[in-house]
């Protein structure tokens, strides 16, 4: 399937050349519909990997996913000789620029200064700390990291913009799923750090949660 990749302020959609070519406009239109709240208005790299680019694939990126979804396609990879050559030749960016780094951009912490009851809703383009609860049925969104000095029980996302590298701390963690970027992590009551003061984190593609450091 085609993979979508977060890395501070930018993303990466892969298409390797083992999704066959029947399939590739089902795949384009699956990952419109299902990322459309992270892509739209998105950097975004498009990485073809090792696979055979043709003018009709270029076309059906650019149809069904680019301009539907306003993104700006920063560069257009491949390692694929003729495929590279055939980027270039249609004037398309084949180099990539670095990414800014993921504090430019973001707004100063928001501090919400009281509990988060059920329904409600806070979402910034920035870190987030929360001085009190989050209460299940309460919802945090934010593109930084978001720290919650009292319960997790509702739903956060941190790194929201598809920041992989962003953070959920929280003094007593009882949520049964948090969000990284693109990642979902699970827990249930069982698991060892229910209830316990947590950082939860990506590490090698997966959601990991650890102690929250005491000192």
């Amino acid at each position: 399937m085609i993979q979508l990749k977060g890395n501070g302020g930018r993303l990466r959609c892969v298409i390797p050349d083992q999704i066959p070519d029947g399939e590739l406009s089902q795949e384009v239109r699956r990952l419109a519909e299902e990322g459309e709240h992270i892509l739209r208005g998105s950097e975004l790299v498009v990485d073809f990997e090792s696979r055979r680019v043709t003018l009709d694939l270029m076309c059906l990126i650019m149809r069904e996913l680019v301009i539907p979804l306003e993104l700006k396609v920063v560069a257009w990879k491949s390692i694929h000789r003729e495929s590279l050559e055939l980027l270039k030749s249609a004037g398309l960016p084949v180099e990539e620029v670095p990414a800014r780094p993921r504090w430019e951009g973001l707004l100063p912490a928001l501090r919400v200064r009281r509990s988060l009851r059920s329904g409600q809703r806070v979402e910034h383009r920035g870190d987030v700390i929360v001085e009190g609860n989050v209460n299940d049925g309460a919802e945090v969104v934010a593109e930084g990291h978001v720290v919650v000095l009292g319960r997790l029980q509702g739903l956060v996302h941190a790194g929201s913009g598809g920041d992989e590298e962003a953070t959920v701390c929280a003094r007593a963690f009882e949520a049964p799923q948090v969000r990284i970027g693109f990642k979902v992590g699970s827990m249930g009551r069982e698991d060892p750090w229910w209830g316990k003061a947590v950082t939860v984190a990506v590490e090698d593609g997966a959601v990991v949660v650890s102690q929250w450091p005491s000192a």
